[in-house]
C-alpha cells in the first residue's frame, strides 16, 4: 500500500559562542519535504534554498541519508517522490546538513511505520553527522545540550522564555564546515578550556532561568570564534554593533558565515547595526529575525 506522508524540520544555530559541538538551538526556519511511495522512479523537487544546483536524483542528500538509514531501521529501501523545500540557506552555519540528516532518517522511520523513538532518531543521527548540537536541537526543539559517548547520546532540552528571538545576518560567503574545521588548533591551552567550560555552563543555566543579563559574557569564546572569525569580514564590528544596539548575546553560527545575535527586544534596531557594518565592509548579506522554534521535527 502506497504512503504519503509530510515532514517539517527547524533548522538549529549551534555552539552558541563557547558551547562548541555541544550547545544548539532550534529556530523557525524550515526544511519541508513531501513523501509519497506511489512511484516505480525516484523523482526528486526542489524549491527554496538550494533549488538551482542540488541533485534532483538518487544522489540528493537526502534520499542517500534515507537509503542508509533503512537498513538501520530494517526497511527495504524503494523509490520514492519527493517534493523538498527548505528556507536554510546552505554552508552558512545554520544546521542544512543536520536537518537533511534528521529528514533522511525520519523518512525511513516512517516507512518501517516509526519503529524507532524520538531519542533513537536523534542519537542515530549525532553518529551520521558526528556531532550532536544541530541534529539535536531539530529533533528536539528548543535549546539542546549533548554529547555523543561510546555511540550514545545523551542530550537535555531547555525550553527559552517565549519572549526571546535570534537576530540573524546572513552574508554571501560560504563556508564548510569541513574547511572550517581545518583552522582549528589540535591543542589548546589550559585557561582556553576552563574559559569554555565555566561559560559553556553559564549560558546554559542563564537560558534555564532566564538570566538574559549573564548572556554577554556567557558566550564569549576562546576555542574556536578566534580561528573561524578571519573568514568573516567585520565580524568583531558586526559583533560590537549588536551589543550597541541591545543584544543579550551574540556569536557565530556554526562555523559560520551566519552571526546570530539573541535579544528580547529592539530586534530590528540589532539587524539595522549588525547590517550597517556589512554595508560599509561592501559585501552582501541578509537579516532575519527567527523565533526559536519549540519543537522538533514533525511528521503529519
Amino acid at each position: 500500500m502506497d504512503k504519503q506522508f509530510k515532514i517539517k524540520v527547524p533548522c538549529s544555530t549551534s555552539n552558541l559562542g563557547p558551547g562548541f559541538d555541544t550547545l544548539g538551538l532550534a529556530l523557525q526556519l524550515f526544511l519541508d519535504v513531501d513523501v509519497s511511495t506511489a512511484t516505480d522512479k525516484t523523482e526528486i523537487s526542489l524549491t527554496g534554498e538550494g533549488k538551482d544546483y542540488l541533485p534532483r536524483d538518487e544522489s540528493n542528500y537526502i534520499y542517500k541519508i534515507y537509503r542508509e538509514s533503512c537498513e538501520i531501521v530494517g526497511v527495504t529501501p524503494q523509490p520514492l517522490l519527493l517534493n523538498i523545500s527548505s528556507e536554510i540557506p546552505l554552508s552558512r552555519g545554520l544546521g542544512s546538513s543536520g536537518s537533511a540528516v534528521v529528514a533522511g532518517l525520519v523518512i525511513a522511520n516512517e516507512l518501517n511505520n516509526g519503529s524507532l523513538s524520538r531519542d533513537q532518531l536523534a542519537e542515530i543521527a549525532t553518529r551520521i553527522e558526528g556531532h550532536p548540537e544541530n541534529v539535536s536541537a531539530s529533533c528536539y526543539g528548543g535549546l539542546t545540550v549533548g554529547c555523543l559517548a561510546n555511540e550514545k547520546l545523551f542530550s537535555c532540552q531547555i525550553l527559552p522564555p517565549g519572549e526571546l528571538k535570534a537576530v540573524a545576518i546572513i552574508p554571501e560567503i560560504e563556508i564548510l564546515t569541513k574547511e572550517a574545521r581545518t583552522l582549528l588548533p589540535n591543542e589548546v591551552p589550559f585557561k582556553v578550556a576552563v574559559n569554555n567550560v565555566q561559560r559553556a555552563s553559564l549560558f546554559t543555566a542563564a537560558m534555564a532561568t532566564g538570566r538574559f543579563d549573564l548572556l554577554r559574557e556567557a558566550s564569549k569564546d576562546m576555542l574556536h570564534q578566534p580561528f573561524r572569525k578571519k573568514l568573516i569580514p567585520g565580524f568583531d564590528a558586526i559583533l560590537a554593533g549588536a551589543y550597541k544596539a541591545g543584544a543579550h548575546a551574540a556569536f557565530l553560527s556554526g562555523s559560520g558565515s551566519t552571526i546570530v545575535a539573541l535579544s528580547s527586544d529592539g530586534h530590528e534596531k540589532i539587524g539595522n547595526a549588525m547590517m550597517q557594518v556589512v554595508q560599509e565592509l561592501d559585501y552582501t548579506a541578509k537579516i532575519l529575525i527567527l523565533d526559536i522554534a519549540q519543537h522538533g521535527y514533525k511528521v503529519d
